[in-house]
């Protein structure tokens, strides 16, 4: 069991020295693993008799054995991050060789050719993105309208038309009013750009074209899980370096 479990399983039987012995070396976790216990009652001003309670208190024989736990926790620790870092830097590449290789010539038209553009995000990770959608695509002289919250895209929605390229940045894909949306446009013939998870999901299946994410799932200090989203913002820049491109071919061949 991880020392933080045993803290709050053995919680009601620690005074105010042992938490705040706790408190030191939870901020100092690779120094509390070869500290001494001279070294660390004379930190929080405690005695050394103080230090060998509170961890007898955790279930543990002594200091000696509460340091062995502490450093094994630690390099496990270590580990994980080594690994979890890894994972999230490949996903970024991944992303980025995908978006690399699919075949953006539509959207480009289609960003091309549209009467308005309009872009709207779930969340506000995703609405940052629609505002840097936004930003970029302005050097290209293309205006993306970015519609914020229920009420404004239910009103856009009442007169955007088949005329029109709409792009949805979503994570899942599931949102109910990104998919009330993409079934409204999707009836009324407007041109739907979809940004979502790498997933089989509802808004993607009414999209006329996909690009797509693949975020890694993290956990905070309060073990709340929650996805990395920068990857929008990689493919929104690789899609504007794309159109871009799709520009100057096309002045090529005229």
């Amino acid at each position: 069991m991880r020392i933080e479990a045993l803290i709050n399983q053995y919680y009601d039987k620690l005074n105010e020295s042992d938490l705040l012995i706790w408190q030191y070396i939870q901020a100092h976790r690779k120094r509390c693993c070869d500290i001494s216990i001279e070294e660390l009652a004379e930190i929080c001003c405690v005695s050394r008799t103080t230090i060998s309670r509170f961890t007898q208190k955790l279930s543990f024989k002594g200091f000696r054995e509460f340091k062995i736990h502490l450093k094994m926790e630690y390099e496990a620790d270590q580990i994980q991050k080594d690994i979890l870092l890894d994972e999230i830097c490949g996903n970024y590449v991944k992303c980025i060789r995908n978006v690399k290789d699919t075949d953006m010539d539509d959207i480009c038209e289609r960003i091309d050719t549209s009467e308005r553009l309009f872009v709207f995000g779930t969340g506000e990770t995703q609405y940052a993105a629609a505002q840097m959608l936004k930003r970029m695509f302005i050097n290209t002289k293309r205006f993306f309208v970015t519609l914020y919250g229920k009420s404004e895209l239910m009103m856009a929605l009442e007169d955007i038309d088949e005329k029109d390229l709409v792009m949805i940045i979503s994570l899942s894909g599931e949102t109910e009013l990104a998919v009330e949306a993409a079934r409204k446009l999707r009836t009324k013939g407007t041109y739907i750009v979809s940004i979502t998870r790498l997933s089989d999901n509802s808004v993607s299946r009414l999209s006329d074209k996909n690009l797509y994410i693949n975020p890694c799932t993290l956990m905070n200090k309060g073990g709340t899980a929650f996805e990395t989203c920068s990857s929008y913002f990689n493919v929104i820049e690789l899609l504007c370096v794309k159109y871009l491109s799709y520009l100057k071919r096309k002045n090529e061949t005229m």
